[in-house]
């Protein structure tokens, strides 16, 4: 029952603020990419298995109590800083990769890049210690065994995630492709403006401007 209440209020919470802060790092980076469904499969799901593992390290922390993660996970300027160089680097790697493909000639969408940098951005994104979180955490404190903490945070981790995949690979997606095709004669200058984009969104989130 703990379970399902976990998921429950996990669902909730990734279908509403988590998706609305999210929003602003993940749209340049589809827009990148041409916002199409296979390319955007392939951003989204490094990035949701990041949130999912970061929501089991979080409750793996809890369980075992360690003040020195904890102090640092609270440390909001400090992941502001993390999140922000991570956001940084995918900005210049999606600017080169765009580069790359024009100067080949390429009618071609580019990949997307930074596999490891998307996981990250994934998983420093699950480390906001806001009020679902910590019922996460103190569940998982509470628990009798260190296979329940991780059944907690995997729990919270699937709900926290799965309506918040759905909404950008499906909704998002499509809004994107849509104005992509509205504004076909501005398609290569908006994929080139989304790496800038997203390089002031990693500015203001290392400076503190934006939190997520």
């Amino acid at each position: 029952m703990a379970l399902l209440s976990l998921f429950l209020v996990a669902l909730s919470y990734g279908a509403t603020a988590c998706m609305l802060s999210c929003m602003p790092l993940l749209s340049p980076i589809l827009l990148a990419n041409s916002a199409t469904r296979s390319q955007s499969l392939q951003v989204l799901l490094p990035i949701s298995l990041g949130r999912i593992s970061g929501y089991i390290f979080l409750s793996l922390i809890a369980f075992l109590g360690s003040s020195m993660i904890k102090s640092l996970i609270k440390d909001t300027d400090l992941m502001g800083y993390l999140l922000g160089s991570i956001t940084l680097i995918l900005a210049i790697r999606l600017w080169f990769s765009l580069r790359r493909t024009s100067s080949c000639c390429s009618a071609s969408s580019p990949s997307p890049q930074g596999k490891i940098e998307l996981f990250f951005t994934g998983a420093l994104l699950s480390m906001s210690l806001c009020a679902p979180v910590i019922t996460m955490m103190t569940l998982s404190a509470a628990s009798s065994s260190l296979m329940w903490a991780v059944a907690y945070g995997l729990a919270f981790g699937l709900g926290a995630t799965l309506l918040w995949f759905l909404f950008f690979s499906v909704v998002l997606t499509a809004i994107l492709k849509e104005s992509l095709h509205h504004l076909s004669n501005y398609r290569n200058l908006l994929q080139r403006f989304a790496p800038l984009l997203l390089a002031g969104i990693g500015i203001a989130i290392f400076n503190g401007w934006i939190r997520l």
